[in-house]
């Protein structure tokens, strides 16, 4: 039985004003009030190509994380991304005036695949001079080693690398993101900043992301205060269940985990595996909803069918049965 103190108190009420406030959806994260916004915009002006296109180059992951089913699928096919799909796919989004960002990488760690650089130099080459789209990956940093870290700068094609590194708490950390060890990690971040410092091409925005389970949340100003030191910038976001509900059983988390109310991804991000296979969203591991596969057909008309509109329609109308969309859930 929980004792509900003043302090106790205090706190649920917080939690349940922010469910209001900053609502519990897949991205709300990095600004969530901005997800009321992109709610009411997108589901009633719908772009007739996705703003935002993830691709995985090549399956796998180096780490088993505690609050990530990715490597734990029933359904996962394993394979790499050949250089003709790859450059099939950026050529064709490329032609998308609406384009606002390219991340090539989903459910994977995108330095498993060894040609990552080269990927990120062809899409600079085929963009030109325009800003748009941003171009973004997100690592562990297991794989990035000095030579790893020399191509991705050199590539001159990254606009942001986002370092997933959960904890400074060596044990926590090697718990967490098994087989990862700490030293070896953290090692490669501090040599890659010192690289990324005396490079002088265009360099991409650092920031360390954390993932809010409750170690990490009781030692929040620690975190904060170790990556500004080292000059890096930091963000802690929210802890979700990935629709796993295994996830939930492990118990990282500080608070209840609530069912997503909403969902703005199908109505702005498309998401492609490795061999064209389009699924509903980066939660999607075991491929539960295919809508289409690009190697044959233009994205845009998959974005269009009537497979994307009736998933879409079913958000507007809250029929979620069968869909994974059911168990997808935050604290």
């Amino acid at each position: 039985m929980i004792i509900q103190t003043p302090s106790y108190k205090i706190l649920r009420l917080k939690h349940k004003i922010g469910q209001v406030v900053l609502p519990n959806s897949p991205s709300s994260s990095s600004a969530p009030f901005a997800e009321y916004v992109k709610w009411f915009r997108f589901t009633r002006f719908t772009p007739d190509m996705p703003q935002s296109i993830d691709i995985q180059t090549k399956s796998g992951c180096n780490a088993h994380c505690s609050f990530c089913p990715v490597g734990k699928e029933e359904n996962k096919i394993y394979g790499t991304m050949s250089d003709e799909l790859f450059q099939q796919i950026i050529d064709e989004v490329l032609t998308y005036p609406s384009i606002r960002r390219i991340d090539p990488y989903l459910l994977n760690d995108p330095l498993v695949d060894k040609r990552m650089p080269e990927r990120i130099e062809y899409i600079a080459r085929k963009k030109g001079k325009r800003k748009k789209p941003s171009v973004r990956i997100t690592t562990n940093a297991g794989l990035l080693t000095e030579e790893m870290g020399y191509r991705l700068l050199h590539a001159e094609g990254l606009d942001e690398i986002n370092l997933s590194f959960h904890t400074i708490q060596p044990e926590v950390y090697e718990e967490m993101m098994s087989p990862l060890k700490f030293d070896r990690v953290m090692g490669n971040i501090l040599r890659f900043k010192q690289q990324w410092d005396k490079f002088k091409g265009q360099k991409p925005k650092l920031t360390i992301w954390t993932v809010k389970t409750e170690p990490v949340i009781k030692n929040l100003s620690n975190e904060k205060a170790y990556w500004k030191k080292n000059g890096i910038g930091f963000k802690a976001r929210k802890l979700d269940n990935r629709a796993n509900t295994d996830i939930e059983g492990v118990e990282l988390g500080d608070r209840e985990f609530v069912r997503v109310p909403f969902c703005v991804i199908p109505f702005w991000r498309a998401w492609i595996m490795w061999n064209g296979d389009m699924i509903m969203c980066c939660v999607d591991q075991e491929r539960s909803n295919l809508l289409g596969n690009c190697s044959n057909r233009p994205i845009k008309d998959i974005w269009n069918d009537p497979l994307y509109r009736q998933l879409r329609k079913n958000w507007r109308t809250k029929q979620l049965d069968g869909l994974l969309c059911n168990d997808c859930k935050g604290t």
